[in-house]
C-alpha cells in the first residue's frame, strides 16, 4: 500500500457521517474517493459538502470501478452490515458508525467477514475522542478514586426530529427493524461502552423502556437500564424527550472506593478522601494519531496495527451484547444473565 489511503463511503443515511467526512478531508494520508447511496439527494449533498464528483446510487458500482483501500459504512444499524459484508469480500477495511448492529446477530455477521477477509473493522464510538474521557480512564487506572463501584450516565436529547436530524436519518431511527429498537438503541451502547471501560463486563442486566412522550414514533423514546457486577453496578438512562436539550449536563459520574469523579465536557471533577475540596482538573488534547475516527482509522491501516480500545470490535460486541440484553429485558421484565450464549467472541 502507498502511503495514502484511498476512501470510498457506502450509505450516506446516518447523520453522524457528515463530520467524519470533514475529518477524512482533513487527512494528507487519505483521498476521498466518491460515494454511493440508493438517495440521489444524499449524493449531491454529498458532492456539495466534500467537493468529490464521483457518486453512485449502487453499492457495488463504487466498489467494482474504482481503487479503493477502505470504506466507511454509514447505513442503518441493520444496513451497516451488508456494507460490511460487501467491502470485506473486496478486501477493504471499514469503519462504521456506532452502535454497531441492530441486533447481536447482526454483529456477527460483521465479526465474521471482518476477520475471514483479514480486515480492520473499526467501529467509531464519539465518545472515543473524548478528552475528559480518555483523562478520567488514566486517572482510573492510576487509582485516583480507589476501584469503581458505580457508575452512572444519561444520555439523550429532545428527539431525533425535534433537534433537527435529516429525515433520512431519524426516519430509521424510528423503525424497530432498522435501528433495533428507540432511544435504547441509540444511547445505551454509549453507556454499555463506558461501563465496559471503567468496570468491565457485567454479570447480569435489566431494563425497562416505553413510549413516555412520543406517542407518534412506533418504538420506545426513554429507558433505564442497571448493569450488575459481582461487586459493582451501573446505571444508563437513555431519552429522546428532554424538554430542554442536553440539561442537566450530561456527565459521567463514577463512585470509587476513594472517591468520586465527575467527567464533564470541558474538565474532570474529583474529591477523594485525601482530598475532600473539589479538584477541577482540566484534560490535555487528544495528540494524533488520536483525536478522531478517521485518523486513527487510517493510522491503523498504514501501520499494519489492529484497532483497540472502544472502538474496537470486540469492545463493540460486548456493548451489543448489553443492548441485546436489555432489549430481552424489556420484553421480558426479567434480568438477563451474561453471557447470552457461549459466543466465539465473548
Amino acid at each position: 500500500m502507498t502511503d495514502e489511503v484511498r476512501i470510498g463511503v457506502l450509505g450516506l443515511v446516518h447523520d453522524h457521517v457528515w463530520g467524519e467526512l470533514n475529518h477524512v478531508k482533513e487527512l494528507e494520508s487519505a483521498e476521498l474517493v466518491g460515494a454511493a447511496d440508493p438517495n440521489e439527494p444524499q449524493l449531491a449533498k454529498f458532492t456539495e459538502r466534500t467537493g468529490v464528483k464521483t457518486t453512485c446510487t449502487d453499492y457495488e458500482e463504487l466498489l467494482d470501478n474504482h481503487e479503493l483501500d477502505a470504506v466507511l459504512a454509514y447505513g442503518t444499524n441493520r444496513s451497516t452490515a451488508d456494507l460490511v459484508e460487501l467491502a470485506a469480500a473486496r478486501g477493504l477495511h471499514v469503519m462504521c458508525e456506532k452502535p454497531m448492529a441492530s441486533g447481536l446477530d447482526v454483529a456477527d455477521r460483521m465479526l465474521v467477514a471482518a476477520r475471514e477477509a483479514g480486515v480492520l473493522l473499526m467501529v467509531n464510538w464519539p465518545i472515543a475522542w473524548s478528552p475528559g474521557l480518555n483523562y478520567a480512564y488514566r486517572l482510573v487506572q492510576d487509582g485516583a478514586i480507589g476501584r469503581v463501584w458505580q457508575l452512572k450516565w444519561r444520555g439523550g436529547h429532545c428527539g431525533p426530529k425535534e433537534l433537527g436530524c435529516d429525515p433520512y436519518f431519524y426516519k430509521w431511527l424510528y423503525d424497530p427493524v432498522e435501528n433495533g429498537a428507540g432511544a435504547l438503541f441509540d444511547y445505551l451502547g454509549y453507556g454499555a461502552s463506558l461501563a465496559r471501560l471503567f468496570i468491565g463486563r457485567p454479570a447480569q442486566v435489566f431494563a425497562i423502556a416505553g413510549r413516555l412522550v412520543k406517542q407518534y414514533i412506533p418504538v420506545d423514546d426513554n429507558a433505564v437500564v442497571a448493569l450488575e457486577y459481582h461487586d459493582a453496578n451501573a446505571v444508563i438512562e437513555c431519552t429522546w424527550a428532554e424538554p430542554v436539550p442536553g440539561w442537566p449536563p450530561h456527565d459521567v459520574t463514577l463512585y470509587g472506593t476513594e472517591g468520586i469523579m465527575v467527567v464533564g465536557r470541558g474538565a474532570v471533577q474529583m474529591r477523594t478522601k485525601a482530598e475532600p475540596d473539589v479538584q477541577t482538573l482540566e484534560p490535555p488534547a487528544l495528540a494524533a494519531p488520536r483525536r478522531n475516527g478517521p485518523e486513527y482509522f487510517v493510522h491503523c491501516i498504514l501501520s499494519d496495527e489492529p484497532i483497540r480500545g472502544v472502538c474496537s470490535p470486540e469492545n463493540s460486541h460486548d456493548a451489543q451484547e448489553i443492548m441485546e440484553a436489555a432489549r430481552l429485558s424489556v420484553l421480558t421484565g426479567q434480568k438477563i444473565p451474561l453471557p447470552l450464549v457461549d459466543h466465539l467472541y465473548a
